[in-house]
């Protein structure tokens, strides 16, 4: 859940300071709370010095700090990859680490999700690391024992309790996550309204019932329809050169130092070696070897940076956009391929 760390710090009697991403800080009043909370401002997805050495100075205070290994909330339900600078970071700083997981969080309120569901969660906290063990281990050892230890599927945990998760609208925007059929292999189909989601390509119907599961054909859950349409999207990338063109989008672009030097209303279009940026009359290409720090935001903002360190900013809208899920996994699977061949 978003709120995540101001449930953990509700049953902490100190203060964790969390690592925030930078697009958080968008209006004052964000400004205001995050600074409160003693947030620690990081360009996400990117190396940031600055954040690194304002965690450092903190520990040696013996204040705590708290972070998501994978680099942010998962959207499936499953623990995602774990970023392995956490177990660098784990091995500089060689402080105690603390595991927390919410129980229940993610079926309160899924990522992908516009509304919260009323529902009971859990909390389970465990020593991950001693500082002692951290001395005696290397980075990879940490890495490997981080990914065991956090690890959690909020679906499989409900098919052993089976609470009600009650509200609302409960499927409304599945779509950002959701965007292959597994009826009819369409892609970016999946339209979502109230608690109800359907293919507009050959109109296959689902819900979301009470306990967070899916009723339907094929998927009980979005861990399992991600995990499939993952292979299957990987499949088409190879066989057809998929390209993503993104219809009319929102886009701010910032220079290295920050500032905002672009706010317009785009069409971007994703192919195997370029983003094409169409403004008006004119179009900005940048090479997808040249793209770097690929991340999401929140719900809807995708930022990426250029060779040059300019961040751009884009504001998916999930009805009228593509999928952000499908636009990452395609960007992602084009920046490992061309990696790979080099």
């Amino acid at each position: 859940m978003a709120d995540d760390p101001v449930i953990v710090n509700s049953h902490s009697d100190k203060l964790i300071r969390y690592i925030a991403s930078d697009t958080n800080y968008d209006t004052y009043w964000k400004k205001v709370v995050l600074n409160l909370g003693g947030a620690i401002p990081i360009s996400k997805g990117n190396t940031d010095f600055k954040a690194v050495k304002h965690l450092i100075r903190l520990t040696k205070a013996n204040k705590p700090v708290g972070l998501y290994p994978e680099g942010g909330r998962c959207w499936s339900g499953e623990t995602e990859e774990v970023v392995y600078s956490t177990a660098k970071l784990i091995k500089m700083l060689k402080v105690p680490v603390y595991n927390v997981i919410i129980k229940g969080g993610y079926l309160k309120k899924p990522r992908w999700a516009q509304h919260y569901r009323k529902g009971k969660i859990f909390m389970d906290y465990k020593v991950l690391f001693t500082k002692n063990q951290i001395e005696n281990m290397d980075e990879e050892e940490i890495y490997k024992e981080m990914k065991r230890g956090i690890y959690h599927n909020d679906y499989k945990w409900q098919r052993d309790n089976k609470l009600k998760f009650t509200g609302k609208n409960k499927a409304e925007h599945i779509e950002r996550l959701l965007y292959l059929c597994p009826k009819c292999k369409s892609l970016d189909s999946i339209y979502s309204h109230g608690d109800n989601f359907h293919c507009k390509s050959c109109g296959e119907k689902w819900n979301i019932d009470d306990y967070g599961f899916i009723k339907g054909e094929f998927f009980q859950d979005t861990v399992q329809w991600n995990k499939w349409q993952k292979d299957l999207l990987f499949k088409k990338i190879e066989e057809e050169n998929l390209e993503i063109i993104s219809g009319e989008i929102k886009l701010k672009k910032f220079n290295s130092y920050g500032e905002k030097i672009l706010d317009e209303n785009v069409e971007i279009n994703l192919s195997s070696m370029k983003i094409e940026i169409k403004i008006n009359t004119t179009v900005e290409e940048i090479k997808i070897e040249n793209v770097k720090a690929v991340s999401i935001t929140l719900l809807d903002i995708f930022e990426f940076y250029n060779s040059r360190d300019e961040k751009f900013r884009i504001v998916f809208d999930p009805k009228s956009n593509p999928s952000i899920i499908l636009f990452l996994e395609t960007l992602k699977y084009y920046m490992r391929r061309i990696k790979d061949e080099r």
